[in-house]
């Protein structure tokens, strides 16, 4: 045994094994690497040496880049498996070596399978096309109309671009579309898809009597123009966009936002009334931003308040990136928290620089025309608390452990890259931070105190009343006297206060 090491005679044992098995016919000499070998590459080893990444300039997704070997060199030496790194790595004891890092270890089959194809020379059977990036998918592509064919069938005509390309695919595999339904059932379908309910007999024998024409479309529009339009199908939107009620525990407010019934009241009024999607979109993200005065449309930022978490700001930022990624996006950003995505062009970097962009908001209640308590009735929004705020890289997602030297900057996702993105500043009014000094909000104060006065000095009279034949001096005479000098003394306070901190705003 001298000249050997104990852990050099183990791979030698194990490559002896191994080459064994491969004698024995366990692993099977025809097409091994596109039957045994390929399937165990991309399972295993793809997520980070295929087409999206290749760590240590290392892409083992085709043959040709597997023979290229990686920064470090050569890889695979033909004929020989004692001598190929790719057979020490794989069969490392050692797991900070050990490939792949992440999960268990390949099994002797696999391992097996690798060892023999390397004995054999790395024979390939046919051409081996490498992955195709994820960038080339389809969902990553900018979006293109469809083409709309000019030939359509004479006998029945498509009235909109949808049935023109629904009559292309009918060609192309020999169909024929089903014949139009009666007017009875076309106007129940219509007011089912549309609003939710079915229509009354009078409405359905209403529009079989119209023999207009476009007695179908003028059908749709009126039902367009009904608040059940916006009402039925913004459920589908608020599902996608997590609508919900608050929750917490007595008084203290734990998840989502008190009066979050105005964002969705936004949502149903912007469908009834057609704003456009992108529209929509860019008011819930930035709406406190685009319309610092316009309550209505700030509203809208609800969305970013829905997923407010108490107890902790990770936890909550981790929400909205999430949802907003699956919302707008459609992507599982979230899987990118940790390390790179494992399919998808996301990077750790690119989730960071998102949570970069949503970093400084904040939220609160705004109080609403007519009503000074908050709790009654506000609205919740979103608003730039900490606009200075750097965001940091948490090593494998671990907040505790952020990369301090290194801090992220604003920015889309990498397969994004393409379109403009400038972060500029906003030069906010003082409405957006003194919600309080509002006009109508001075105006509800003052309100409020002058009734207030008003009360007090109503429960003086009638305590003066009722104890003109009693003490004079009675205790509930003077904490009512003293209760309406408060009062008097609270407007011109409040005055004064308002006044000055106005000027403050507006001069400064």
């Amino acid at each position: 045994m001298h000249g050997y090491h104990p852990s050099q005679l183990l791979k030698t044992l194990a490559f002896v094994w191994i080459s064994g098995l491969a004698c024995c016919g366990l692993v099977s000499a025809d097409d091994i690497y596109f039957d045994r070998v390929k399937p165990v590459l991309q399972a295993r080893c793809y997520a980070c040496h295929g087409a999206l990444k290749q760590e240590g300039g290392l892409r083992l997704d085709a043959v040709d880049f597997i023979l290229t070997g990686s920064d470090s060199g050569e890889i695979v030496t033909s004929g020989e498996p004692q001598n190929s790194l790719v057979m020490e790595r794989i069969t490392a004891e050692d797991e900070t070596l050990r490939m792949p890092p992440e999960g268990a270890a390949l099994s002797a089959d696999e391992i097996g399978a690798v060892s023999a194809w390397i004995e054999r020379g790395l024979p390939v059977s046919r051409t081996d096309t490498p992955e195709t990036s994820p960038l080339e998918h389809w969902a990553y592509q900018p979006i293109k109309s469809p083409v709309m064919e000019a030939a359509v069938s004479h006998d029945a005509q498509p009235e909109n671009p949808i049935d023109v390309i629904l009559a292309a695919h009918h060609r192309r595999q020999s169909l024929q579309a089903m014949p139009l339904v009666d007017r009875r059932r076309l106007a129940r379908r219509v007011y089912l898809d549309l609003l939710g309910v079915p229509p009354s007999l009078s409405e359905i024998d209403r529009f079989v009597d119209d023999q207009r024409p476009d007695a179908y479309g003028i059908l749709v529009d009126t039902l367009l123009q009904r608040p059940e339009y916006g009402q039925r199908w913004g459920r589908h939107w608020m599902d996608i966009w997590r609508y919900s009620d608050w929750y917490g525990l007595g008084d203290q407010l734990r998840d989502s936002q008190k009066h979050l019934w105005h964002w969705r009241d936004w949502i149903i009024e912007s469908l009834n009334s057609d704003k456009p999607y992108d529209e929509m979109i860019v008011a819930m993200l930035a709406g406190d931003e685009l319309a610092p005065r316009d309550p209505q449309t700030i509203r809208a930022t609800g969305f970013l308040a829905r997923n407010y978490y108490l107890f902790n700001r990770t936890t909550w930022l981790d929400n909205t990136i999430e949802h907003t990624a699956k919302a707008f996006l459609g992507l599982t950003f979230n899987c990118a928290k940790c390390h790179d995505h494992k399919y998808d062009p996301l990077t750790q970097q690119d989730y960071y620089a998102l949570r970069a962009i949503l970093e400084p908001h904040q939220v609160r209640l705004d109080a609403v025309p007519g009503e000074t308590d908050l709790e009654v009735n506000s609205y919740p929004r979103a608003f730039d608390a900490h606009p200075q705020v750097q965001t940091y890289l948490h090593v494998r997602g671990n907040e505790k452990d952020p990369d301090l030297e290194h801090p992220i900057q604003p920015a889309v996702p990498t397969f994004l890259s393409h379109l403009p993105f400038v972060v500029e500043t906003v030069d906010l009014p003082w409405q957006a931070f003194r919600p309080e000094l509002r006009e109508f909000a001075r105006r509800d104060r003052l309100t409020e105190a002058g009734e207030l006065l008003t009360a007090a000095r109503l429960q003086l009279k009638q305590l003066s009343v009722e104890e003109t034949k009693g003490d004079p001096n009675s205790l509930k005479r003077d904490i009512a006297q003293k209760r309406a000098r408060q009062a008097a003394l609270r407007l011109p306070y409040l005055l004064a206060v308002y006044e000055s901190e106005l000027a403050e705003v507006t001069l400064s």
